[in-house]
């Protein structure tokens, strides 16, 4: 049985509302999954809703399906008909202002009406994938599932439970907000959902562009988060955003139906409700600088976010008795809430989708028509697959070094692991291309920056020389496993593959690793075995075995405004445009010809001692000069 699932494509107004993006698809062939990817990583625009041609053909490619007609089923992410559901009033109404409501009902209806005006419904998608693949799906094999389905099959499915709860948040699918329910073998029971706007996505996504950042920037706030003080806000937040007598969060739905309205007309830094300006102080422009106030803000926000999540699931644990947890949807990508959910004791294991954000619904979707709909049968594995994306050979890398060949040489060494560790303990920033892309937004070894946590000036120049991003925000580390608890607090974890957890590193061992430990005293690690990642696995060791320390900084292979890399081109193409010193695809080592000979990297100097290094207690202030005017690029993956 072969089932492809995808997500995107949604065109018209509601692509323009934003509703659509992170289009992707993926293949599931007899309950493997064999390919997995954004439509991002191939057109190269970044978070691209648009309908995912590319990704689909390279999913079919790769699992060897001729046509899409030779597919059982093919699963689509959203019901359309379910758009601006009377669910979302009749759930909200009783906390609801009377204006609110009025404005709200009227909206609501007004939309309904327009969509079946403009044919937006459930029959659409089949025609639309009939027009971009050429193959008109027979009756019944192709099917719409709910979105927030998606994202718990995405969750559990590929999970090593076999029973589990599942919890589902993002800004809003169709008309939900969020998803409950308990995974059984291959059984999805919902509890209940949320209905937006009641809605923490939403929440942390519109006091995103209150402090001045661009959609789809949730992660900014959270790494400016550590640098403020969470009291100094904590009374507005704890006024509108609470838990319920059983468990259930709600956001004041008047005050953030405004706040949704005004993201969607006017631009950031106007037009705030005067209850904002009064008690948070005037939104930040996106020129301006980020001062102290905008942090005690992210701190304030991210406390209010982690406190309804962790009631939530407090209360779900009590009602359902499952010790096992597992998340999706673009919240969950909120590494530091699932450090404090892992942390907790409230279950013995938590497992996050390493998609957790829209594209993974493309494999949910794919998973759900597989296990619930053919009832294929599941056999729970420690291990999701991760490295999904295409793969390019030794032709392609061949044509893009051709293409650059006066501005790049190329060698080859048999001891190709000790010469890049050497090169990175020098201080040198090194470009790692290996093998199939990852799946999701988390680079993990295969499309990787890495340098060297050591040195106390490595963070700031990755920043500023590279990513082209604002100095507050963290870098990651890639950690020999076997290594990790001795560097950092792994309570609730044992592990971490996919990066997706903020831990606290041991506060003796923080000093050594300035530049991958936060103000708070955590890193967002990536644990690395080496059945997971063989390669980056021996790269490691090369590294240990010359600096005692079994880790690198390990982010994203893109500058701010693009994907992560996708092809050896658009690898020698970043090399290039950037001060990244040595790029590795596969077995050849790429230099720029104007540098100097490898490991004698201009201007490179010791690892720091530890008098010089970042302090290992939590800073309360925001980095001098810390500025988030928008380089020439836009915003990046991590």
């Amino acid at each position: 049985m072969r089932v492809l699932g995808y997500s995107g494509g949604v065109g018209g107004y509601a692509s323009s509302l934003g509703t659509s993006h992170d289009a992707a698809a993926a293949l599931v062939v007899d309950g493997e999954v064999l390919a997995a990817s954004e439509e991002e990583r191939f057109s190269r625009e970044k978070h691209s809703g648009k309908f995912p041609e590319r990704a689909i053909e390279y999913c079919l490619r790769t699992g060897g399906v001729e046509s899409a007609s030779d597919l059982t089923l093919i699963c689509y992410y959203q019901c359309l008909s379910q758009l601006f559901s009377a669910d979302m009033l009749e759930a909200n109404k009783e906390r609801m202002g009377r204006a609110t409501r009025l404005a709200y009902k009227t909206s609501l209806a007004f939309m309904r009406q327009y969509n079946r005006l403009t044919g937006l419904h459930d029959e659409r998608p089949a025609r639309d994938f009939a027009k971009r693949v050429g193959v008109l799906p027979e009756p019944g094999r192709f099917r719409v599932i709910p979105h927030h389905l998606c994202h718990a099959a995405s969750a559990f499915f590929p999970s090593p439970f076999e029973e589990a709860l599942c919890l589902t948040l993002d800004a809003q699918g169709e008309a939900a907000s969020s998803l409950l329910a308990v995974g059984q073998g291959t059984r999805l029971r919902v509890l209940r959902q949320t209905f937006a706007p009641n809605s923490v996505g939403y929440l942390y996504g519109c006091l995103t562009r209150y402090l001045g950042f661009s959609p789809h920037d949730d992660f900014k706030v959270m790494g400016l988060a550590p640098y403020g003080d969470p009291s100094r806000y904590r009374a507005f937040f704890e006024a509108r955003v609470q838990n319920t007598d059983d468990g259930a969060f709600w956001v004041d739905p008047n005050w953030l139906s405004w706040l949704i309205v005004r993201d969607a007309l006017f631009s950031p830094g106007r037009m705030y409700p005067r209850e904002m300006i009064d008690d948070l102080g005037p939104a930040r422009r996106p020129d301006e600088p980020v001062v102290q106030r905008h942090a005690d803000i992210a701190a304030s926000l991210q406390e209010a976010l982690e406190r309804v999540v962790l009631r939530m699931l407090e209360s779900a644990r009590a009602e359902t008795g499952q010790k096992n947890l597992c998340l999706a949807g673009g919240v969950a990508l909120n590494c530091s809430m699932n450090g404090k959910i892992a942390r907790s004791g409230l279950f013995e294991r938590v497992w996050v989708q390493p998609a957790a954000h829209d594209a993974g619904t493309a494999l949910g979707a794919a998973l759900y028509g597989y296990h619930v709909l053919l009832k294929g049968e599941r056999a729970p594995a420690e291990r999701a697959p991760v490295y999904l994306g295409p793969e390019y050979g030794a032709a392609s890398l061949g044509r893009a070094i051709l293409g650059f060949g006066g501005d790049i040489r190329c060698h080859r060494s048999t001891d190709l692991y000790g010469i890049v560790a050497r090169a990175l303990s020098e201080g040198r920033i090194v470009g790692w291309f290996q093998g199939r892309s990852e799946w999701g937004p988390r680079a993990l070894g295969n499309r990787s920056i890495l340098a060297d946590p050591r040195r106390s000036d490595m963070k700031d120049r990755v920043n500023s020389a590279v990513k082209l991003r604002e100095s507050f925000r963290p870098f990651a580390p890639a950690c020999l496993r076997e290594h990790a608890a001795a560097w950092f607090d792994l309570r609730g974890l044992g592990e971490s593959p996919y990066m997706l957890f903020a831990m606290p590193v041991h506060a003796h061992q923080r000093a050594q690793i300035p530049a991958v430990t936060h103000a708070d005293g955590t890193a967002r690690a990536q644990t690395v075995a080496r059945e997971d990642n063989p390669r980056l696995h021996l790269l490691l060791r090369a590294f240990y075995e010359l600096t005692g320390v079994p880790m690198l900084l390990n982010t994203s292979f893109n500058v701010q405004g693009e994907p992560i890399v996708g092809s050896p081109e658009d690898a020698i193409r970043c090399f290039l445009g950037t001060k990244i010193d040595l790029l590795v695809v596969g077995d050849t080592i790429i230099e720029k010809r104007a540098d100097v000979r490898l490991g004698r990297a201009p201007g490179s100097t010791a690892p720091t001692r530890q008098a010089d290094a970042v302090p290992s207690s939590p800073s309360h202030e925001v980095p001098a000069q810390v500025s988030v005017r928008a380089p020439a690029m836009g915003a990046d993956a991590e």
